[in-house]
């Protein structure tokens, strides 16, 4: 029963070996270096590393079309001198990105035959990226690289990262031990920090490699124990615990050692991605040691706390009768083996009644629903988990498997490519409508008439400013110049007072005096002339302003209405193709989009396909395992019967 749980340290293995390919938080693009790659007598120059940084940026953020363009542009403002060998690396590192892998190997060949080095950072990168790809001897070629860099050039622009240092060690100690290289690999594991993650990661790969070699135990016990201990007290250090102790106590039970696995299996914690297998094994551990009772216990607990489709629950479900057999608990066991019977049938009647393709297809419906918004191809980020739901409980086992997330993955980027013609048929459907509306606009405007009535009005215009010039002009040569209409009319006022005064002069006898008169009109005239001279120049440069104004909104209108003319001009020649070009483009949007859709049913289909297959496997096991538990109880009824068979025989007998 429990056999199929021995694939869960290859599982393991798969998944750690690739722990150096995390992703790149903004803290490792923060504290990144100024790496450069410029001689030594010739420093850089602000813009080289603002370009440098620009490509790295677009590296560590997975966008690698625009690190490539950035890439090229870095060459350029370096020159060819000195960064043929950081281009190259780079470059084959974005292509193992993309999984371009051919090409990537072949630039990767032609830096090691040019034997220029890179920087410490490039072969890093290129390493991580080999290692990704389970290239284990050219991982190790990239990562020796760089952490020979960093020893021979420390503190200086071509060191590693500090950030990066712990996790070059890592690979290079995983990359050795994947060779079976262990006496290298220890070297390199003692000059790591003791409790880092990446030690952890480390010791763990090394921990496989002597599974793997059938090594002494003293030494594998003694790796365990310093892998455990010495991990920090974070999330993913308590994870990683969990998993080195789960690979172990398997491993232990696998050779006999069932104290052993026992310890191991007693120290995982109960709220971890390992906890359902821990506690499984560790039952089946206390079992070998003739424990019934204590392998009960966490048997119990797993099925309390998981899903009763879990892998390890439903395993669990018929060990429990079992280790009451194995007491001699011979009523309890066939009373269990009963409840083990009408739980397996329910759970069968689950599984058919999901095992319906309008549910699977809605459970996909609804997971690609859940991920609108994301990129397709490289540019994805991270799809997100299947809608939690009865369905996913069910499937629990196989949503952790390699190629139906694959198949998921590519369902996704043809849904997201069908999503992107249909915005482009969008786009081209509201440049047809922008197109016909202006034609008709334009139809109906007139335009040449109006334009040549607005082209009529600008020349009044002018001549309207041109005027007004000439009468500032001829204002500045008056007496009152620029005098506003208030003291225009007590000028007009003085003036209408000359008359009468000559007037009364004529008429003037002895006893009249018009000297008063006289002297007050002067009076008045000359503080009427005083304050128009003394607010003549803020009048005049007020007037000078509002004329410049009414000269800039003139000259302004005529380069409108002559950018009006041009427009005009080009508007219909400009239109020629241009509704073919675009229902073309429709034609062929809408051919790529039935492509898109014909591949889009096939995979879901195929994924369809697959889930079905699966949960009728699982049906094949769990009707598997009803079958044991109705055998076991025919057994247990049968070995009763035969007893009471004997019992009445011996009765007989003594009568």
């Amino acid at each position: 029963m429990r056999h199929y749980l021995l694939l869960l340290p290859m599982l393991c293995l798969l998944s750690v070996a690739h722990a150096a390919d995390a992703d790149i938080t903004a803290e490792a693009i923060a504290v990144h270096p100024s790496a450069g790659i410029s001689s030594e007598n010739q420093p850089e120059s602000a813009e080289q590393r603002l370009l440098r940084g620009a490509f790295y940026y677009h590296y560590l953020t997975n966008n690698y079309q625009q690190a490539l363009v950035s890439l090229d542009r870095m060459q350029k403002a370096y020159g060819q001198g000195g960064t043929v060998a950081e281009v190259t690396v780079m470059k084959a590192a974005i292509l193992l990105a993309l999984g371009l892998e051919d090409d990537a190997d072949a630039l990767f060949a032609d830096t090691e035959a040019y034997g220029t080095e890179a920087s410490a950072d490039a072969w890093f990168h290129l390493a991580r990226r080999w290692q990704a790809k389970s290239e284990w001897e050219k991982s190790e070629r990239c990562i020796r690289r760089a952490l020979q860099l960093d020893s021979g050039a420390a503190g200086s622009a071509n060191a590693l990262n500090a950030a990066y240092r712990e996790e070059a060690k890592f690979i290079l100690v995983a990359s050795l031990a994947e060779q079976d290289r262990m006496h290298d690999a220890n070297d390199v594991l003692v000059t790591m920090s003791q409790d880092g993650i990446w030690s952890g990661y480390a010791r763990y790969n090394q921990m496989l490699s002597l599974m793997r070699l059938h090594a002494v135990s003293r030494d594998l016990e003694k790796l365990i124990e310093e892998a455990t201990y010495y991990l920090p007290d974070t999330y993913e250090g308590h994870s990683l615990k969990d998993r080195i102790l789960l690979v172990a106590g398997i491993y232990a039970l696998d050779a006999g050692k069932y104290r052993q696995a026992e310890a191991y299996l007693r120290q995982i914690s109960l709220d971890s991605a390992f906890t359902a297998p821990g506690l499984l094994q560790y039952g089946w551990s206390l079992v070998d040691q003739w424990k019934y009772e204590e392998a009960m216990q966490p048997w119990r607990i797993l099925q309390q706390r998981f899903s009763e489709f879990h892998p390890a629950v439903i395993e669990s479900v018929l060990a429990v009768p079992h280790a009451l057999e194995l007491l001699n608990a011979t009523t309890q066991s066939l009373k269990t083996y009963e409840f083990v019977e009408q739980r397996l049938l329910g759970m069968l009647d689950t599984l058919r009644e999901q095992n319906a393709r309008p549910q699977i297809s809605a459970w996909l419906n609804e997971w690609e629903n859940q991920q609108q918004g994301q990129s397709w191809g490289w540019q994805r980020v991270n799809l997100g988990d299947m809608p939690d739901g009865a369905l996913s409980r069910t499937l629990q086992d196989l949503l952790d498997d390699r190629d139906f997330n694959q198949m998921t993955s590519a369902l996704h980027d043809l849904n997201s490519m069908m999503n992107d013609v249909r915005r482009q048929q969008q786009d081209l459907k509201l440049w047809q409508e922008v197109l016909q509306h202006r034609q008709q606009k334009l139809t109906g405007l007139n335009a040449d008439k109006k334009l040549q009535r607005l082209e009529q009005r600008q020349a009044e215009l002018t001549r309207d400013v041109l005027a007004l010039q000439q009468r500032l002009q001829a204002e500045d040569k008056k007496v009152f110049a620029f005098a506003s209409v208030a003291d225009q009319q007590n000028v007009d006022h003085l003036a209408a007072v000359v008359p009468r005064i000559e007037f009364l002069q004529r008429l003037n006898t002895p006893t009249r005096d018009l000297g008063i008169y006289k002297e007050r009109w002067r009076r008045s005239r000359g503080l009427q002339l005083w304050r128009i001279y003394e607010e003549k120049p803020d009048r005049q440069w007020q007037a000078q302003k509002n004329y410049w104004q009414l000269q800039g909104v003139t000259s302004a209108l005529l380069e409108q209405l002559e950018n009006t003319r041009t427009a005009l001009t080009w508007a219909d020649s400009s239109w020629q193709g241009f509704p073919q070009r675009v229902a073309q483009q429709q034609r062929l949007l809408e051919q790529q989009e039935k492509r898109l859709q014909q591949l889009h049913e096939q995979q879901r289909e195929q994924i369809i396909a697959h889930v079905s297959r699966h949960m009728t496997e699982l049906d094949v096991r769990i009707t598997d395992y009803l079958a044991q538990a109705r055998l076991s109880i025919a057994r247990l009824y049968d070995d009763s019967l035969q007893q009471q068979v004997a019992g009445g025989e011996a009765e007989g007998k003594n009568e």
